[in-house]
């Protein structure tokens, strides 16, 4: 459900490169305009943890959380705080924070500095802290810290930490390549075959068929919030405008008249010429292929005899030729008749030898002509000019703090009022409604806002149409009252009982196969409604082929002992499963093919780095020592996910 926070954290590297999340915060998530007022270093002596001679208190690990949350909501506007809690974003930050402390102790203690001239270099580089000159400006940067709630002690704690990590961590992630003796495990491990057994108990052959009543109900509902909760939804007021409904004045004959003469050259009449022409380097040699051309040959002809080419101009005024030639030769060649022959006639180049191909003429047009034309041209210019005035006076009224309901009334615009509805336009409990497709980029602007009732605008087509909106109500996620869900309740509860009794019997199957019976027999013993025992396997390599899925049920055959047996939790409620290893098959590393091994050996060489890195901070908090109040820590878990307030 968090993907955005999952990818920042997928890798070993980015969990330890904690400066991409968290060494940064104070700046990367204020550069993305997240506001609010951070309290760094604890609340009232409360510290969540202990990283060596640094603590971080609760105060500013809940900052953190909500401006992670704020990011990561930026690309899942649905994501609700309980759920970004529940998936990890409560730990991952903690785990970064310590990770950027500790690191930062380590690599002073291993003689790593950073000094306070590099850090201002930063600092001014940073486009965020840049003048009207494209420059560092400090009135600027103090405006900024104070309206984000950023102190500069802070920023400038998380440029060192980020330095000092640029410095020392990020060439060790950085290996070029990695030995083939090293990489032949490796490839003997893809190139291993695993054989086993499986077999599913589904949750629903085993959930009860009765009520268990409301009070019953709605602990489950507690216990599982997050799994019934709706996301927030807005209420937004908008009003359409577009360049229909923006008046545009007449054009007038008066105006058309004063265009007509303004750009009276336009309308004249004009002549173009296109002509063929050679330049020799003297006048003998031009004179000679002057003369053959008017005896009657091509002038392509006489160039080619002459070990020359001939070129060919394209459309071209008196004035243009010119700019090409010169004046004089440009008079000539438009003095003459279709098909005669100029010159030859010296120029810069050299004697130049024109004919001309084709004279294209173009009468004047008069004013009556040319008035269809004019006014066209005005009438759009006018309804450009109309369309922005109209936005700007719009959005001169938005700013001024003018309600949606004073604009629509001053413009006679409709207001059109949605249901409490989704980012996705989706409005629960009313599946009939439907929101038209282009009105996608209001709803994604309206769910950016910060609260209820600013003006905005949003351009629903670039230059043509557009919408003033507010967001009239907003409702927090939560789940829906008992009532209207008791129904989907029950069902869940009846497969989450099922699921208990899968989990046991899954559980009793394993321990009898650890026993000494086989998978069948286990099963066989288990009773009814459990299925058949079914042979998995493969190689190692083929799992994840082509980008697939890798079916959970093989990932942790892949990660068992040869011999053991495992039971593994389908999500959902939908069943546990139980699985055997029967057979491990791995070929010796050194009767494997060098090709193969080097074609392993390549992208090893990141991974490797990444174990680099995770040894690198393991290190870090060993040697700093870090202790972390795990009652606090679940105290603003609670908080956070809305169950209960944190004590300070």
């Amino acid at each position: 459900m968090i993907t955005a926070i999952r990818a920042m954290f997928s890798s070993t590297i980015g969990k330890f490169l904690a400066l991409a999340f968290v060494v940064l915060v104070g700046v990367a998530f204020a550069l993305s305009d997240v506001t609010g007022n951070s309290t760094f270093g604890g609340i009232g002596g409360a510290n969540v943890a202990k990283v060596g001679g640094e603590e971080i208190g609760v105060g500013e690990l809940r900052d953190r959380v909500r401006q992670a949350y704020d990011q990561a909501r930026r690309n899942q506007p649905g994501l609700t705080m309980a759920a970004f809690v529940e998936n990890g974003g409560l730990d991952q930050v903690l785990g970064q924070l310590i990770d950027g402390l500790a690191f930062d102790q380590y690599a002073t203690e291993l003689g790593f500095g950073v000094s306070k001239r590099l850090i201002d270099g930063r600092i001014a580089d940073l486009p965020a802290f840049a003048g009207v000159s494209g420059k560092f400006d400090q009135t600027v940067f103090e405006n900024f810290l104070r309206q984000n709630g950023i102190s500069e002690a802070q920023l400038r704690r998380d440029l060192r930490q980020q330095i000092l990590l640029e410095q020392l961590a990020a060439p060790i992630a950085q290996m070029p390549r990695i030995a083939p003796a090293l990489a032949e495990p490796y490839a003997a491990l893809l190139l291993e075959q695993r054989r086993g057994q499986a077999t599913f108990i589904p949750a629903s052959a085993f959930a009860p068929k009765g009520d268990p009543g409301d009070a019953a109900l709605r602990r489950f509902l507690t216990q599982n919030a997050a799994k019934f909760t709706v996301p927030e939804r807005r209420v937004i007021q908008y009003a359409m405008f577009d360049r229909a409904s923006v008046p545009v004045p007449a054009v007038t004959d008066a105006e058309i008249a004063r265009v007509y003469k303004d750009n009276a050259a336009q309308y004249a009449a004009t002549e173009t010429r296109r002509f063929a022409q050679v330049i020799l380097p003297d006048q003998a040699a031009a004179n000679r292929l002057a003369t053959k051309v008017r005896s009657g040959a091509s002038l392509a002809s006489a160039a080619a005899e002459a070990g020359l080419s001939a070129s060919t101009t394209g459309d071209l005024g008196q004035s243009a030729y010119a700019a090409t030639t010169s004046a004089a030769v440009a008079k000539a060649a438009f003095a003459a008749k279709r098909g005669e022959v100029v010159g030859p006639l010296q120029t810069g180049l050299g004697w130049t030898v024109v004919r001309v191909e084709d004279v294209t003429t173009r009468p004047a047009r008069s004013l009556a002509d040319a008035s269809a034309e004019i006014r066209a041209e005005l009438a759009s210019n006018k309804a450009n000019e109309a369309i922005v005035d109209y936005y700007n006076a719009i959005q001169d009224a938005v700013n001024s703090g003018a309600s949606i309901e004073e604009i629509a009334t001053d413009r006679k615009l409709q207001i059109v009022e949605t249901p409490a509805i989704l980012p996705n336009g989706r409005a629960p409990g009313q599946p009939g409604f439907t929101l038209a497709a282009d009105l996608a980029p209001l709803v994604a602007q309206a769910f950016q806002v910060g609260g209820e009732g600013e003006g905005q605008i949003a351009t629903i087509v670039e230059n043509e149409k557009f919408a003033v909106f507010a967001v009239k109500s907003i409702i927090a996620a939560a789940p829906p009252p008992f009532a209207q869900i008791r129904g989907e309740l029950l069902s869940e509860w009846r497969f989450a009982e099922g699921q208990k009794v899968a989990r046991d019997k899954a559980r009793a199957i394993a321990r009898a196969v650890e026993g000494g019976k086989s998978l069948n027999e286990a099963v066989a013993a288990a009773g009814p409604n459990i299925g058949n025992v079914q042979a998995i396997g493969g190689r190692r390599a083929e799992l994840g082929a082509n980008g697939e899925r890798v079916p959970p049920e093989l990932a942790l055959l892949f990660s068992m002992a040869e011999g053991s047996v495992k039971t593994l939790e389908i999500p959902g409620n939908r069943g546990w499963m139980v699985i055997a290893l029967d057979e491990v098959r791995r070929p010796d590393p050194k009767a494997i093919e060098p090709e193969r091994v080097a074609a392993i050996a390549r992208p090893l060489a990141p991974a490797f780095g990444n174990e680099l890195l995770e040894q690198l901070a393991a290190e870090a908090r060993r040697r700093v020592g870090v202790t972390i109040n795990k009652g606090l820590v679940d105290q603003l878990r609670r908080e956070l996910t809305g169950t209960a307030p944190v004590a300070e």
